[in-house]
């Protein structure tokens, strides 16, 4: 034996896993990437209706853009409309006696309607012409607009009074 050196002690052939204690870093980073692959599954299949999601969150953004447009006609003394196309929307503002779009980068710009939502039923004897008048009064073309979807079975109404007053349903 040499002097100074000790012999390591070795474990009996059945003992090796006793000595062990803890896990390894390589263990801990796989049972944390399968709790993420779990979590990732189940955060996606509770996400819920995102297409009916999308639907109320357009009928609300219309709502409020229309109660802005509409606060604006009565400081300004102005009258706008919307015109509802196939697809789309925009503002309109009444100049010397016609009717034209508003050129507008802020809240009152032209917006689409989410795709596969029916065409609006508001109809007009000219397709450029506006559905819905915004009148200085604060009054209102009643209407009823309805956002839904195909893939979805959740229906929301936007409906407006004559006195300027819109629900959602």
């Amino acid at each position: 034996m040499i002097a100074g050196f000790i012999p390591a002690r070795q474990p009996a052939p059945g003992r090796l896993f006793a000595l062990q204690r803890g896990f390894t870093l390589l263990e801990l980073m796989v049972v944390i990437v399968i709790i993420g692959v779990i979590l990732t599954f189940a955060g996606l299949s509770t996400g819920g209706d995102s297409r009916a999601e999308q639907m109320r969150r357009e009928a609300t953004r219309l709502m409020a853009v229309i109660d802005m447009a509409s606060e604006q006609a009565i400081m300004r003394s102005e009258q706008l409309a919307i015109r509802f196309g196939d697809e789309d929307y925009e503002f309109m503002l009444l100049q010397e006696g016609k009717w034209a779009a508003l050129q507008d980068d802020g809240p009152l710009r032209a917006r689409e309607l989410p795709k596969g939502n029916p065409p609006p039923g508001l109809q007009a004897e000219d397709t450029e012409a506006p559905q819905v008048f915004l009148l200085s009064s604060g009054e209102m073309t009643p209407f009823t607009l309805t956002f839904s979807a195909p893939e979805s079975e959740q229906r929301y109404v936007v409906k407006a009074s004559l006195l300027g007053r819109l629900e959602l349903e």
